[in-house]
């Protein structure tokens, strides 16, 4: 091993060793095995077993599927990798060597070629292999209509939002969609999203990147939610006796959820991307979009936030990780007297976001000047379905909940009246989420 050359192979399985939790995701969506050669393929295949498996990926664990004859090779990968960090500058590495080899490959195939027609057909070759790209995706008419059969006679795998009549208008299938959950401040964009959240995390591996909140009290939240407990009472630490029991009775809810919360203040699309495929999440909420950290803090505020936003779209389709970020609203325009329901113009900062998200649904109150006023919840874009609609939302602020509401009425004379939407309603028994 230490007489061979040091490539980006080396540099990959070294970080890999050395830093698994946070860049196995980014190595096993970046390379696949034919990227490696001889023995250090045998390691990466190891290696992705166990990644694939949810166990941990060390030298230990790796060296104890591969043998003690690996041992002097793993540990010369870990002594020749000072530092994880660069490790996507190694994955570049790895793979255009290994895109090099095949073009050099395919040259000498050429040399033995029979004739014109074979090297043509090895030149058609290797101008893919030139051209290739390992998040790009080429399906030919053929393929792409076979492929619609076998997905027909498939359940689609949809990921519900936890409302009946949302998931009915708003079909979100697993696969990496963009959504926004757009609101003013304090109209209850975190409380919501973690119900929709709390909600997917039953069958689906959720993320829970949280920018502004730590994430004990985002569990404190969800405490109040599932538990049924007064939220004030847990902030002032004053539990009953009848609290604790309901804690207690309803701890089993918590055992098992796939979700996790991650406190991700300072970090940018780069670094929530790394950490969603390490954690192998198949939804994640950003909370929120504006406190994203800029790779290139040059740029004026609204040339950060489009980047944020087209990244974050990048990032859902190359991934197939369904994103959904919070966002901030600007202020709500008035018309004379009566403030006007927002629309997709409210998105702050930036009219990328509109054009980037898949959804957006806004988060307003019905009543602006009633802090107990309904919420509604707008479907103000939806690609895959009817948009305009609104579904009417009950808070219950005691214990950090949505629960929708049965009664129908007009818009207040404080919101001008939008003539085209559709109100969803749902029964006064429908079950919460919880």
């Amino acid at each position: 091993m230490t007489s061979q050359r040091l490539t980006g192979q080396w540099g990959v399985l070294g970080s890999l060793l050395i830093d698994a939790p946070h860049v196995a995701g980014m190595v096993f969506h970046g390379t696949r095995e034919e990227d490696f050669t001889g023995e250090l393929k045998t390691v990466y295949q190891a290696a992705r077993r166990l990644f694939l498996a949810g166990r941990p990926i060390d030298a230990v664990t790796v060296g104890a599927q591969l043998g003690p004859e690996y041992s002097q090779t793993l540990i010369q990968l870990m002594d020749y990798t000072s530092t994880a960090a660069n490790v996507e500058e190694y994955i570049n590495l790895t793979v255009e060597e290994a895109r090099k080899a095949r073009v050099q490959s395919l040259a000498l195939s050429m040399q033995q070629a029979a004739g014109l027609e074979d090297c043509q057909a090895i030149l058609a070759e290797m101008g893919q292999v030139l051209a290739s790209r390992s998040d790009v995706r080429r399906m030919t008419l053929e393929e792409g209509f076979r492929d619609f059969y076998d997905r027909q006679v498939k359940e689609p795998n949809l990921i519900p939002w936890g409302f009946e009549s949302l998931d009915e208008v708003c079909r979100v299938e697993l696969g990496g969609d963009f959504f926004i959950l757009g609101g003013y401040p304090s109209a209850g964009k975190t409380a919501l999203s973690l119900q929709l959240a709390w909600n997917q995390a039953k069958d689906y591996r959720v993320g829970y990147f949280s920018l502004e909140t730590k994430p004990e009290k985002i569990i404190d939240r969800l405490v109040a939610a599932v538990c049924d407990v007064d939220f004030s009472r847990i902030k002032g630490h004053t539990l009953t006796d009848e609290d604790w029991d309901a804690c207690g009775a309803l701890s089993d809810r918590f055992v098992g959820r796939k979700m996790e919360v991650i406190q991700a203040g300072g970090l940018s699309v780069t670094d929530i991307r790394s950490m969603s495929l390490a954690g192998r999440y198949d939804v994640i909420y950003v909370d929120y979009l504006q406190l994203i950290a800029p790779d290139d803090r040059k740029r004026s505020a609204v040339e950060q936030i489009s980047q944020i936003s087209m990244d974050l779209h990048t990032m859902a389709q190359i991934t197939g990780i369904t994103v959904v970020a919070l966002s901030q609203l600007a202020r709500p325009a008035r018309d004379g007297k009566q403030e006007k329901a927002p629309g997709l113009h409210s998105l702050r900062q930036s009219g990328q976001i509109e054009q980037d998200a898949d959804g957006v649904l806004l988060l307003y109150k019905e009543e602006p000047d009633n802090p107990r006023s309904r919420r509604c919840l707008k479907v103000a874009k939806n690609k895959e379905g009817e948009a305009g609609g609104i579904l009417y939302l009950v808070l219950d602020g005691a214990h950090q909940r949505f629960r929708p509401s049965s009664a129908t009425r007009p818009a207040p004379a404080s919101r001008t009246p939008n003539p085209q939407t559709t109100l969803y309603e749902l029964p006064a028994n429908t079950p919460l989420p919880f």
